[in-house]
């Protein structure tokens, strides 16, 4: 299993990523193929135990099929990619259906909630989600469509019976501000235009502050048994993984630390194991933050002291 939300769950396969129980689509499977080379999403498949040939599909809803691509592209950036995921789990706030305020509230204020839990903007984050335009102006603040606003508004305003309270609280600067901008794969490191979050208390510590980068690539597969794959139409990705660590530029002066090479770790279990590896060196290095970037191919064959 690679990752959970409620009843929402993905993992991964050898051909891609297999989604389950999207919210709307109770028993509904979804695969998506991915080209290991890339990590790009392809065919998108959706199927249902005793499903008539005629039976509306998750595959219909063009809007749902581009979360769903961009989920199973985005499983390669844990965490920050599962925010895709978590879109899975709630209705979509575009269409409009049946107590869809209240709904459209949820979903807004867990996404906004998440997103700050990723240390992402939450309005940067929402927009990519659900495609919505950021205008950029040089010097000044971006500038968010009308509709976002009026979405947080919402669940700001929005009652939640089980508590008695809005949905969203109110933006706390201190509290909110974000700390990394977006989440696309090519520019979430992009520098912060606002307030440092403070601290959160797990994250004292010696190395409080700091954040610790790891970048995991594949080796490239043997030679001969890639020609092989390539003679009947198939792709053969690596057996194992190569994982090297960068400190921010604040924490230069830390060791870095040397990991051995992950030996025969297939897809299914790869952000297992890269998750396995964050927590153990969260606990081994006290407040600092360790974040992964795992790509599909590296350019190299294994090396023992990567």
């Amino acid at each position: 299993m690679l990752q959970m939300f409620g009843n929402t769950d993905m993992s991964l396969t050898g051909e891609g990523v297999v989604l389950r129980n999207l919210w709307g689509w109770p028993e509904w499977v979804v695969k998506v193929d991915i080209d290991w080379r890339t990590w790009s999403a392809g065919v998108v498949t959706c199927s249902k135990p005793g499903a008539r040939a005629n039976a509306r599909r998750p595959c219909d809803d063009p809007e749902l099929v581009g979360r769903m691509k961009k989920a199973a592209e985005a499983a390669r950036e844990a965490p920050r990619g599962s925010i895709w995921l978590v879109s899975l789990a709630f209705p979509t706030p575009h269409k409009k259906k049946p107590n869809g305020e209240q709904l459209r509230a949820e979903t807004i204020a867990a996404m906004y909630r998440y997103a700050l839990n990723l240390g992402l903007s939450p309005k940067r984050a929402i927009s990519a989600v659900y495609d919505l335009k950021v205008v950029e102006i040089p010097g000044e603040r971006a500038q968010y469509t009308r509709k976002l606003e009026r979405w947080i508004e919402q669940a700001r305003k929005t009652i939640n019976p089980a508590t008695g309270r809005p949905y969203l609280p109110e933006h706390i600067r201190e509290r909110d501000a974000p700390r990394q901008w977006p989440i696309d794969r090519d520019h979430y490191m992009r520098p912060r235009r606002a307030e440092p979050a403070l601290i959160k208390p797990d994250r004292e510590g010696p190395y409080a502050g700091h954040t610790l980068l790891l970048r995991v690539t594949r080796t490239l597969a043997p030679e001969h048994a890639a020609r092989e794959a390539k003679e009947r139409g198939e792709r053969l990705i690596g057996p194992d993984l190569i994982v090297k660590g960068t400190w921010s530029k604040g924490a230069r002066s830390l060791d870095v630390p040397s990991f051995p090479v992950l030996r025969a770790v297939s897809p299914r279990e790869t952000v297992r194991r890269v998750l396995a590896l964050v927590k153990d060196l969260e606990q081994r290095y006290l407040g600092a933050e360790v974040r992964a970037i795992v790509t599909a191919q590296a350019m190299g064959q294994p090396d023992d002291r990567a």
